[in-house]
């Protein structure tokens, strides 16, 4: 019996946003979050590849931890969007290139979007330095493949071998469970203004490496 080959981890590169942000869109299309910034499913189906493909081009990709990994036949199958140590904040250049598309995206919900934001950036820790899993996702077709173990793999052994913490926000309690596979516990959970979901704070601590 022939082995499948280990998916292979690699940076997203400019080429590859369309394509990524179309899998993401897939991914969180149900997502607890996404729905509290848009209620009517239609219009999150509609809108979350270009609110997705904005992000990554304007806001994520610049600071190299936007990964993908690809099935057998080359097509990306999982993207993980990680902001590198003390560079999760947006800047004011990257908002401001992002606003026209991300303004087309959210039309109405720009109120909800920032009420989301706001909520993120209080919760989430300044310190020790970290990466920050801001999103991942597995295209429908193919979850439960391990493209997202292999993507999670790929940044925490980074992690460990540099000794940093990652953070990320757990929006579906069953996720809980997945995370904490990988060495992520939950820290605190908190919920979304005006009866919004439930989402968790999750930490992996840095590995500590040992001199013989």
């Amino acid at each position: 019996m022939s082995m499948q080959p280990e998916p292979i981890v690699r940076t997203s590169a400019r080429s590859d946003v369309r394509a990524a942000a179309r899998v993401l869109a897939d991914a969180f299309a149900d997502d607890p979050l996404m729905a509290y910034i848009w209620p009517d499913r239609e219009a999150r189906i509609a809108s979350l590849p270009r609110y997705f493909e904005v992000s990554l081009r304007h806001v994520h990709s610049a600071g190299g931890g936007v990964q993908v990994v690809c099935d057998a036949g080359g097509r990306i199958a999982g993207v993980a969007i990680w902001d590198p140590p003390n560079r999760w904040e947006q800047s004011t250049t990257s908002a401001i290139r992002a606003a026209p598309g991300q303004l087309l995206a959210l039309r109405t919900r720009v109120f909800a979007a920032l009420r989301v934001r706001g909520t993120l950036e209080e919760r989430h820790p300044r310190h020790p330095p970290h990466w920050y899993l801001s999103n991942i996702g597995t295209a429908s077709a193919v979850r439960g493949a391990g493209y997202g173990r292999a993507l999670l793999d790929s940044r925490l052994a980074d992690c460990d071998a540099n000794e940093l913490s990652a953070y990320l926000v757990c929006t579906r309690r069953e996720n809980i469970a997945y995370y904490e596979k990988f060495g992520f516990v939950v820290t605190e959970s908190f919920s979304l203004p005006g009866n919004g979901p439930e989402l968790w704070s999750m930490v992996r601590a840095a590995a500590v490496r040992t001199v013989p």
